[in-house]
């Protein structure tokens, strides 16, 4: 397998330890912000916007999937006009726009409202991607893994931060103060990406070419690597987003209370996968660049897996908590070494539509995952709806194992 990358700092021609430090803080920002609102949509259905018990598991997923839909219909696009205006005013564009309708969703006074906020954010949405695909570009070609591995840490630092604010803010001030406070967040880190970040100055297609989604799919499937990693990127995060829409009830079963005390503990709960991740996932990096990207995602896949099949043996919080922590701190190894696999069956100049491609199957498994999730919830206990994460995640793992040999170097 080809591999593409760059053999040295000095060649970017850009300063890749700045860029990784600045985009670093603006992914942190960004995470931050969703997880310190959005994990909590079932209370804020249920306690301001007056959506009853009956209807409470079809609004938290549509209000969950709608978002991920809009951007697994645009990511592919987004992409492909990266790769003519660049990543960077690709980032800018989706921070201002989602900093404006973080800022709507604290308005909003009814679910269709949030609903319709919630589709809008999907459509303009990318700053992570734009974010990771800088990065991945600028990076001398020895340090993808270790690069990919800290950007991770920004995404777990966000995702531990933003439910403990978000909870605690919620809880003292209403929720909609923390709609404020990403929207407010999302603009500090747009506002760091234009003063602060440089671009690696690939030759890029002539702005005069036409965009074409469609012939870059059916390009994407003559790309054996590239399809392996749109497979990844779209279980790893159905995996992901599986349980978001029921934890906080699933919580709330144990407290036996939909107040205060749900919001603090819950924001606990979401934070210790963000936890794991800033512990392990640099970690992982590295390891997957010293014993290779694949072998590392199958070991992790398959720890995280077996940690997930003892859920239903969960009959406390703080048992709940602790196999969500180890699981974890497993998972967190997935990302980077999927991103840096990326990099090495994609050319630079290639890299905003690879990254819009990958962007657009982990938006859908986005879609399918909170709509699974919501549906099995409705009849299932949730312990066995966790079950299923750590079934599809040795799936996954069986898979990459199957398709090593076929994707030889990495």
């Amino acid at each position: 397998m080809e591999e593409h990358g760059f053999p040295d700092g000095a060649d970017t021609q850009v300063n890749w330890k700045k860029n990784l430090v600045v985009l670093w803080i603006g992914v942190f920002l960004a995470c931050a912000s969703y997880t310190s609102c959005i994990p909590f949509l079932p209370l804020y259905l249920l306690q301001e916007l007056g959506i009853g018990q009956d209807t409470i598991h079809f609004w938290t997923g549509v209000t969950f999937a709608v978002t991920f839909l809009g951007a697994a219909v645009m990511a592919p696009y987004w992409g492909a006009w990266a790769d003519k205006v660049g990543q960077r005013k690709m980032a800018i564009r989706a921070g201002i726009g989602l900093a404006i309708t973080y800022g709507m969703l604290g308005v909003v006074q009814t679910a269709f409202q949030l609903f319709l906020v919630r589709a809008l954010a999907g459509i303009i949405s990318g700053f992570v991607p734009a974010s990771m695909s800088l990065v991945s570009s600028c990076l001398p070609k020895q340090r993808i893994g270790w690069g990919m591995g800290i950007m991770q840490t920004g995404v777990a630092s966000g995702t531990i931060l933003g439910p403990l604010i978000g909870g605690y803010l919620s809880a003292w001030f209403g929720m909609r103060a923390s709609f404020c406070l990403g929207a407010v967040s999302l603009f500090i880190a747009t506002v760091m990406v234009v003063n602060m970040v440089e671009e690696v100055p690939f030759i890029r297609q002539h702005k005069q070419e036409q965009i074409h989604v469609l012939r870059d799919l059916r390009d994407s499937m003559h790309n054996k690597g590239l399809l392996f990693v749109m497979a990844m990127f779209f279980l790893i995060q159905n995996c992901n987003m599986l349980a978001q829409p029921l934890i906080t009830m699933y919580v709330a079963e144990f407290t036996g209370s939909t107040g205060g005390i749900t919001l603090k503990l819950s924001s606990w709960i979401f934070s210790l996968a963000g936890l794991a991740g800033i512990i392990a996932a640099p970690l992982w990096g590295k390891r997957g660049q010293r014993h290779g990207f694949l072998r590392t995602l199958i070991l992790v896949l398959t720890c995280a897996g077996v940690i997930n099949l003892f859920q239903p043996a969960v009959r406390t919080l703080w048992q709940f908590a602790v196999v969500q922590f180890c699981s974890g701190l497993f998972l967190a190894g997935a990302y980077p070494n999927v991103t840096a696999v990326l990099t090495e069956v994609t050319p630079p100049e290639m890299r905003g539509k690879a990254f819009g491609l990958i962007t657009s199957a982990q938006q859908f498994g986005g879609v399918s995952g909170p709509l699974i999730g919501s549906f099995l919830g409705s009849f299932l206990p949730t312990r066995f709806v966790l079950l299923l994460i750590g079934v599809i995640l040795l799936g996954t793992a069986a898979f990459t194992r199957y398709m090593k040999p076929r994707l030889r170097k990495v």
